[in-house]
């Protein structure tokens, strides 16, 4: 009998869900187009219009099928050992990005968009981009999902039983590391994977070495959620392949330069840390002007501490335009997290440049925190 009267709402919910999924696909589609516009210094209005159906038709077909289907495979997945949990998964992406694009095409030769004499040439050249952004959407959802897992088993333990003051601490740092790397991370992906879309008609070679570039940066976040701090020298290789990512998207708009001795990148800092400067300088000054801008990134050991700094000609800021729960509002709750009181995140302004610097000890190799 319960289940008889649960079914309205369950109906009802199926219903709320749906709607939610194709106005996610609609936005999507409409992203597209208007990157297509902005990108493209003549089309048609028929040309538009067959740029809007065909993204419309992909996002409802591989996304919808993603949509439903993912949310009730990846438990299933989630309790079999490591590796075949990720076999299963991805497996799963892939097989769901070959549906998706084999109904989308069937529908577009159907509609007269695509020729059906190259269905398939259609269908292989569209699998491709389908499950590059399947996998980076797929796999940041599932690491999100485990760390949120993760938060709320500890949370649970901590009201179990209590714990000895500094294993309680020590949870606690780890629980907020981890809250904050999950916000960080789709966040860096997904503006990655902007960059490279805008290319893929224009530049299919091009985009191509930029997706290797782009498998490099999800390599790095998939192993920074195992560990707090990484050597500055991988950092900066990260922060390489972004702004060569960028460099693809922005040209000569974009010019920058990576400066750090040799004897500074054992140094540990957190994951994406660097990163996350540099993107605050794209966000706001190269992207933000016509004209672009400049990026610098140095670092230098002073006296016993270590400073990291990226610099740029924008206009500046000061502490105040700092959003609460945003990349530097988070970058510098994870420094306080991992050395207390002995790192900061401090704001500049000399030479007509912007410069935020990152100052943590020399001796962070061992975060003062667990010494």
């Amino acid at each position: 009998m319960s289940s008889i009267a649960d079914q309205p709402a369950r109906r009802k919910s199926f219903a709320l869900t749906l709607v939610l999924i194709l106005c996610v696909n609609a936005s999507s589609a409409l992203a597209v187009l208007v990157l297509n516009w902005l990108l493209t210094t003549s089309m048609t209005s028929s040309q538009l219009v067959s740029v809007l159906i065909t993204s419309l038709v992909y996002a409802n077909c591989c996304g919808t099928i993603m949509a439903l289907v993912m949310p009730r495979v990846a438990p299933h997945c989630a309790r079999q050992p490591f590796p075949l949990s990720w076999v299963y998964y991805v497996t799963t992406l892939l097989m769901l990005s070959a549906i998706g694009c084999l109904i989308a095409v069937f529908i577009l030769t159907r509609m007269g968009i695509f020729p059906p004499a190259h269905y398939w040439v259609y269908f292989r050249s569209t699998l491709v981009v389908a499950i590059v952004i399947a996998l980076i959407i797929g796999v940041s959802r599932y690491l999100y999902e485990g760390l949120k897992h993760r938060l709320e088993v500890t949370t649970r333990k901590l009201q179990l039983k209590e714990l000895e003051e500094e294993r309680a601490r020590k949870l606690a740092i780890e629980a907020r590391l981890s809250s904050l790397e999950s916000r960080i991370h789709p966040h860096f992906l997904f503006n990655t994977l902007n960059s490279i879309s805008s290319l893929i008609q224009e530049d299919p070679k091009l985009a191509e070495r930029l997706v290797e570039r782009l498998a490099a940066l999800l390599r790095f976040s998939l192993d920074s959620n195992q560990t707090s701090t990484v050597p500055l020298g991988r950092e900066l290789k990260i922060v390489n392949d972004y702004l060569e990512i960028e460099k693809a998207r922005f040209g000569d708009k974009l010019h920058y330069s990576i400066d750090v001795p040799a004897e500074l990148q054992a140094i540990e800092v957190p994951p994406l840390s660097v990163q996350t400067l540099v993107e605050n300088s794209l966000k706001h000054v190269v992207a933000a002007r016509r004209e672009g801008g400049e990026v610098r990134i140095t670092a230098r050991l002073a006296g016993s501490r270590v400073t990291i700094e990226v610099r740029d000609d924008g206009p500046g800021f000061n502490a105040d335009a700092i959003k609460a729960g945003h990349g530097l509002d988070n970058l510098q709750s994870r420094l306080t997290a991992l050395f207390d009181e002995q790192a900061a995140l401090e704001l500049s302004r000399r030479d007509n440049l912007t410069a935020v610097t990152i100052s943590i000890p020399w001796s962070a190799g061992v975060p003062p925190a667990y010494v």
